[in-house]
């Protein structure tokens, strides 16, 4: 089994693909950020944030919100009967491990929350946070869903786990470790990096 030298997660892969898909300058320096966990969002996009904050506490903790009682009762029936929030999960492929919070895991399905006011068909198909349910299949977890309020209506996006194809999202995570390496003199926030114990057993 090979050592672990990365940590990731679905927002820094999320945003490595987006810079794959257009190596500007600009999106090298947002996905530089991520892994620095430095915050240049601007305030309409933290006002996205808030509201998406806003929408899951209001779903999973009964809280007070400015959203519709009966689309937040609604979502709450899409729900599986019995199910964990906020669930922890991990795994290793290759040199990585990946990590991650589910919103929701119950009965087989992994569920992610989600707001948006530019919804399209199948908008999260390529999501990284898929690989929750990568991180969940030898537990029984048979689909990955996304349960999305658009601020007209719900929508509901199911990808089953023997159909759905890891393959590209598992590549892209081994190539976002060569990103790492070639900029590890920009990159601050060193807890991406897993550095070798030294001396070891005893040290």
């Amino acid at each position: 089994m090979a050592d672990i030298r990365y940590r990731v997660y679905p927002t820094l892969l999320n945003e490595f693909a987006k810079f794959l898909s257009n190596p500007s300058l600009e999106n090298r320096n947002s996905l530089l950020n991520r892994i620095n966990r430095v915050s240049d969002f601007d305030e309409e996009t933290l006002g996205k944030f808030r509201k998406g904050t806003s929408f899951e506490d209001a779903v999973l903790k009964d809280k007070k919100s400015d959203f519709d009682p009966k689309i937040i009762e609604k979502v709450k029936e899409m729900l599986p009967k019995s199910y964990v929030s906020q669930l922890a999960l991990k795994f290793n492929y290759g040199e990585v491990q990946f990590y991650g919070f589910a919103d929701v895991a119950g009965e087989g399905r992994v569920i992610d929350l989600k707001t948006t006011s530019s919804y399209k068909e199948n908008k999260y198909k390529t999501n990284f946070q898929n690989l929750y349910l990568y991180a969940l299949k030898e537990k029984g977890f048979s689909q990955m869903e996304y349960i999305i309020y658009d601020f007209e209506g719900i929508r509901h996006e199911i990808y089953p786990l023997e159909t759905y194809d890891f393959g590209l999202q598992l590549h892209y995570m081994e190539m976002f470790t060569e990103f790492l390496d070639e900029n590890r003199r920009f990159i601050t926030d060193k807890k991406i990096f897993v550095e070798p114990q030294a001396g070891g057993l005893f040290a």
